[in-house]
């Protein structure tokens, strides 16, 4: 593997205030120097762009096409074209600069073998850690992933199941959705008991639990049952944000994941009154010290997969927080909060995931949607023309 120095440019390490001018040098797959004087091997010019971490995308779905028809879609495609979809969403994602994906919900075989394919460079995509079917009840959220399972056995044995086929993370419905009809997103799906036995069974086994949820009632449940992190962990309520400050408190205790799925999706959803209920929402889980990671729940319709640079711009609007702090949630803090102590950050012995950009994303997250170079460990995969 040919060593490369990233020269002429900015650079921000994912965690500083502020950009620095130096050289990146990167050799066998990892950052090997950053500094003024730093060069090996090939040089590439970066004059007038700026390096950083590669994105990390907390919560995908790769198997959904992010169009209103998304359910008319996933029941008519093979497993063989639902594959080479998530391959094109995949490699769209690695196009963007999102290096790393979370992907929380997909067929179980599918999502392994995508993985792998991504892992191996039989098809150029972003490093995946994957769920593959969500736990849910009979007829619950995502039912038609195939992973409804009711009573404490049955969700034991669903982890075992999940675990031995080689899933990363476990992923459980602890709410209804809106995106499967008869479902209730204001309940809880599961008891505290019925969590806590996926939670057992799970650490057993060294894994960690995602549980989605909505109303109050299945997040309290699912931090009392010790679940890892909370997907969208909306507080919805009948009459809109049903905040539990109370709750709130408990999770920041706790060091509980917070993963809320904000993304552009949230321009067309929400009207003013929803807007500010959700911006005081977000803001009182951030003055909490809640443990955040960025995520968009791409894949669901109206929110593309390559869209994570504007769910940043949205989390930033809502959450009071500079572009430097909502990207640190997007590169440096979820690498360290989703295990990944490898990336996340420009530091010699890391991975060298980098993305150049064109601008100062520090200054606007526009900036990020302007992409000139990817580099997956160590190689350019992706060169805008």
């Amino acid at each position: 593997m040919t060593a490369l120095t990233l020269r002429g440019g900015m650079v921000w390490d994912g965690r500083a205030d502020a950009l620095r001018e130096a050289s990146v040098v990167v050799d066998e797959g990892k950052i090997a120097a950053i500094g003024t004087g730093a060069a090996s091997g090939t040089a590439l010019d970066i004059s007038g762009y700026t390096a950083l971490p590669g994105l990390i995308e907390g919560h995908a779905h790769l198997c959904f096409n992010a169009a209103s028809n998304w359910r008319a879609v996933f029941d008519s495609d093979t497993p063989g074209r639902m594959l080479l979809r998530m391959v094109a969403h995949g490699r769209t994602m690695l196009e963007a600069g999102i290096t790393t994906v979370r992907d929380l919900g997909a067929p179980t075989g599918l999502a392994i073998e995508i993985r792998e394919a991504f892992a191996s460079g039989l098809a150029p995509g972003p490093d995946l850690l994957v769920s593959g079917a969500p736990i849910t009840t009979t007829g619950g959220h995502c039912w038609f992933m195939g992973g409804e399972a009711d009573g404490e056995l049955e969700l034991r044995k669903a982890v075992r199941g999940l675990v031995k086929a080689g899933v990363d993370w476990i992923k459980v419905m602890a709410t209804g959705g809106s995106m499967t009809r008869g479902t209730n997103t204001l309940a809880a799906q599961y008891s505290t008991g019925e969590l806590r036995a996926i939670v057992e069974e799970a650490h057993r086994l060294g894994r960690r639990v995602a549980a989605h949820c909505h109303g109050t009632a299945g997040i309290r449940a699912a931090v009392e049952a010790g679940v890892d992190s909370l997907e969208h962990c909306s507080f919805a309520g009948p009459d809109g944000v049903d905040r539990d400050d109370a709750l709130i408190d408990r999770i920041a205790a706790s060091n509980t994941i917070v993963s809320q799925t904000i993304s552009v999706g949230y321009r067309r959803w929400l009207d003013d009154g929803q807007r500010r209920q959700r911006s005081e929402l977000l803001q009182r889980i951030l003055k909490t010290g809640c443990r955040m990671i960025a995520s968009t729940d791409c894949g669901i319709p109206n929110v593309g997969h390559a869209e994570l640079a504007g769910g940043l711009e949205v989390f930033s609007e809502l959450g009071g927080l500079s572009p430097v702090q909502v990207l640190r949630l997007a590169t440096s803090a979820s690498g360290e909060l989703l295990g990944m102590a490898d990336r996340g950050a420009l530091e010699p012995g890391r991975r060298a995931d980098v993305l150049v950009v064109s601008g100062d994303p520090t200054a606007n997250l526009g900036a990020l949607t302007r992409v000139r170079y990817v580099i997956k460990r160590g190689q350019v995969v992706f060169a805008a023309p």
